[in-house]
């Protein structure tokens, strides 16, 4: 990182690379250090025209910049450097020949958490690069504590000035801290830790680099854009489109009315997506996304599919549904071929777990013995499949999604047994014709000789 000390970097990308620098300084600043910023100056300024950082405490940073007077006149504020100031809240300071408290600051300044240091950082390179125009970082005059990778990364230390130094701990992650990410490598990492701070694990990434993950009622891809300063949420809703004219129409209403999603029409598809700028990286701006966007899916999927007369584009182990019943069989994968109304049981489960009465798996097939064991045959051909996933050894958070595919299709079976069951008593006139067969429904005989529920 010795680029900074030589004028051979473009004036942008190093003022560029600087504020990252100082931002990382100030949010690892100690409390009690401090740290200025001078200008070149001349023999005529009474000081040189200067930034201080201070850090108050674990919490708060300190920048303050020198008023009026005490600047040589040509380098005093004007009403458009007065503005900017204001515009990054800089209090100004006490008007000269005014009465002082003793703790009252005599220049402008301001205050932030840490976890704002790069606004901090973004307003000390406005003021000397934009408006008392030093050219180059590398002609800045550094004074105060000069100690930390910022300082050390200004003047060209080289990394062997300090190999006996203890590792620095790593920052602990926090949702509101900006990040200035170094490159698209950089901004996977936060990526990944902000899945993990929101669902608890990290999704296995697809064939393109996307994130795939269930949230409340829908499947949604979290996209990284390498070439482009943000990252997608995306959200596959609808498939099978016929009339696009009539889609066309029903896309623009939900538009309208929900401004922060943009839903599009791709041929017969839809989806949906929310564009969250990373410079600077902020997770909690993506998880207020991925909150409206599970929103969004929960209260207004389902009756986009239904102006459209679409399908779900994917079900609810986030696979592309069929364009038809196709039944038993299976797939150009060799896996089984799941029917429609057999998905909407397996997604049922997905959201509500096993609180689903065995007269809605009933309707589901029909009231059709045949089609329950049919249905019953392919569940459990899931059930092993998934389980066989459970198997993969080369990463973790592929046998953990097949463990809870797994179990969905555990419980999916144990409803259509006892689906069947009903069926089977209600060809039973007398005494011994029962309702109550739905009690076993969790024990081991249906559970595969576990005895587990979803929930356990």
């Amino acid at each position: 990182m010795n680029d900074l000390n030589s004028v051979d970097l473009s004036p942008e990308a190093a003022w560029s690379r600087f504020r990252t620098l100082l931002a990382d300084h100030l949010d690892g600043m100690p409390a009690g250090h401090s740290l200025v910023l001078a200008c070149p100056h001349a023999s005529s300024d009474p000081v040189p025209p200067c930034l201080q950082f201070y850090g108050w405490d674990d919490e708060t940073v300190r920048c303050e910049v020198l008023a009026d007077e005490y600047l040589a006149e040509h380098r005093r504020w004007t009403s458009e450097g007065r503005a900017l100031l204001e515009q990054f809240g800089f209090a100004p300071p006490t008007p000269p020949h005014t009465a002082r408290r003793e703790d009252e600051p005599v220049n402008w300044f301001v205050d932030r958490p840490r976890r704002y240091a790069d606004q901090l950082a973004d307003a000390a390179v406005r003021v000397l690069h934009s408006v008392w125009g030093v050219p180059h970082p590398s002609f800045l005059e550094l004074d105060g504590d000069l100690s930390g990778p910022v300082i050390e990364d200004r003047f060209g230390a080289s990394s062997t000035d300090h190999e006996d130094a203890p590792p620095s701990d790593p920052v602990p992650f926090d949702p509101l801290r900006p990040v200035r990410t170094s490159g698209p490598a950089a901004r996977l990492e936060i990526i990944e830790q902000t899945l993990l701070h929101i669902l608890g694990f990290v999704p296995h990434p697809d064939e393109d680099g996307d994130y795939p993950f269930r949230l409340g009622p829908a499947w949604l891809y979290l996209c990284p854009t390498p070439e482009a300063p943000f990252v997608q949420i995306l959200a596959p809703l609808a498939a099978g489109v016929t009339d696009e004219a009539r889609a066309l129409s029903v896309v623009n209403e939900v538009n309208r009315r929900w401004p922060h999603v943009k839903v599009l029409l791709d041929e017969d598809r839809v989806v949906a997506t929310i564009d969250v700028t990373v410079v600077p990286f902020v997770p909690q701006h993506v998880a207020d996304m991925l909150a409206v966007m599970e929103k969004f899916a929960g209260e207004a999927a389902e009756h986009l599919r239904a102006g459209l007369g679409a399908r779900p584009y994917l079900d609810a182990f986030g696979e592309p549904t069929p364009e038809y019943d196709a039944g038993a069989g299976t797939d150009e994968h060799g896996g089984p071929v799941i029917p429609e109304a057999l998905r909407a049981i397996a997604e049922a489960v997905w959201e509500r777990g096993a609180d689903i009465d065995v007269e809605e798996v009933l309707n589901a097939c029909g009231h059709d013995r045949t089609r329950v064991v049919r249905f019953l045959d392919v569940a459990r051909e899931c059930e092993l499949s998934a389980l066989d996933r459970t198997l993969d050894d080369t990463d973790p958070r592929v046998a953990a999604s097949a463990g809870l595919d797994a179990r969905v299709w555990r419980t999916t079976s144990a409803l259509l047994t006892s689906a069947h069951r009903r069926l089977a008593a209600d060809r039973v006139d007398g005494p011994t014709r029962s309702s109550g067969s739905q009690l076993d429904l969790f024990g081991t005989d249906l559970a595969g000789g576990t005895g587990d529920s979803l929930f356990d």
